[in-house]
């Protein structure tokens, strides 16, 4: 018989055979004990048994959740993430699952234990005191979620615990943009800046930061009024600058107007004076926005400026990102088609396009059905 199951006291276990052991040739046997009635232990031994017969059946590894993460880190992690992205899971890793979670071992990890991890991080989650943000919770979750399916699919543990629970409900924050008035308004107060062309840039296009920033003039085509986007620079801790290809994974074409196009040669024509006045001791990355030595421009010394000429200008403060929102939300308000908004902004599909600007829609409808009121009569 392959599977027997007895009584414990109040509870009952159940004891099968796994095969045999390919070194000694000695049958191999499990016991699993704890359940609660009969029909508990029958269900898992019909389970166990149809998996072994099937040629399914593994070992759960009998290692912690500490262990296992250094081994995901090790063979996934640092090989497949961005540096950025990298670094991000390595401070989860290490300053909330490692403490709250590490010693449990990963076989015994139940979805309660995911629950109360959730719980305590937002009541008490923050290093220096406080709760975690329910959207935070919610990247420590996305990130238990993939390290968890991994396990699955290497055949650490049989089942991915996380897909039974819920991360915590995050409030949709209202996106924050400038009408054409306050762009003009932005512009006029910056034209005096190092860093005019790049908020111009930013936002005649809506390319994010480290796609602007990451521009190379071979990406560039003046001719045909065109930009690819194929690399995006980035800021690590203990790495510093870094390339890296953009979000999407994927390059884009986007189509710039005869005025940032203006600009653009201004910027190359001052670039070469640049590179002869500098020689040998000008750094040619081939970046069309760059410090006067050629170096990548600091994203956090540009950040500051920006701050300080939004605030100059009297303007609502908006985020440097919302340039990009800024410019969806002006292109939607145009009557420009969703689907070129989306290629513009390199978003993967047409949906989280519409979904991200829901709040230009409806003012587009009013005026369509106007339009069409128009054409009838």
């Amino acid at each position: 018989m392959r599977g027997t199951i007895k009584k414990e006291g109040t509870s009952w276990f159940v004891l099968y055979d796994t095969g045999k052991d390919p070194v000694t040739g000695k049958r191999k046997q499990k016991k699993k004990r704890g359940f609660k009635t009969k029909k508990e232990a029958e269900k898992f031994l019909s389970e166990k048994l149809n998996s072994i017969n099937n040629g399914t059946y593994f070992e759960p590894k009998d290692i912690t959740l500490n262990e296992y993460l250094n081994y995901w880190v090790d063979n996934y992690a640092r090989l497949n993430l961005a540096p950025r992205t990298l670094e991000h899971y390595n401070y989860i890793i290490t300053q909330h699952l490692k403490p709250t979670l590490g010693k449990i071992k990963i076989s015994n990890l139940q979805p309660f234990h995911l629950q109360e991890y959730y719980t305590q991080k937002l009541e008490t989650g923050k290093i220096e005191g406080g709760g975690l943000s329910a959207q935070s919770v919610k990247h420590h979750h996305r990130l238990i979620s993939k390290v968890l399916k991994d396990a699955v699919k290497w055949q650490f543990i049989s089942r991915n615990v996380a897909e039974a629970v819920s991360p915590p409900k995050t409030k949709k924050v209202e996106m924050q943009t400038w009408d054409n008035e306050r762009v003009k308004t932005f512009l006029d107060a910056s034209q005096s800046s190092v860093y005019y062309s790049i908020y111009l840039t930013a936002i005649y296009t809506g390319m994010r930061r480290g796609e602007v920033l990451g521009l190379r003039w071979q990406d560039v085509d003046l001719e045909n009024n065109v930009i690819y986007v194929r690399q995006s620079l980035q800021e690590v801790k203990k790495v510093g600058l870094t390339f890296k290809e953009p979000k999407s994974g994927k390059g884009r074409s986007i189509t710039i107007t005869t005025t940032l196009s203006k600009e653009l040669k201004k910027i190359y024509k001052v670039q070469l004076e640049d590179k002869l006045l500098l020689g040998k001791e000008y750094h040619d990355l081939d970046l069309v926005f760059a410090q006067k030595n050629g170096k990548p421009i600091q994203p956090t010394e540009m950040a500051r400026n920006y701050r300080k000429l939004v605030e100059s200008s009297g303007l609502p403060y908006i985020r440097f990102h919302d340039l990009r929102h800024t410019h969806a939300t002006l292109m939607l308000q145009q009557g420009v088609h969703p689907k070129v908004v989306s290629e513009r902004l390199g978003h993967s599909s047409i949906g989280i396009t519409m979904d991200t600007y829901t709040h230009v829609l409806p003012n587009m409808q009013k005026e369509a059905a106007q339009q069409f009121d128009q054409l009838i009569k």
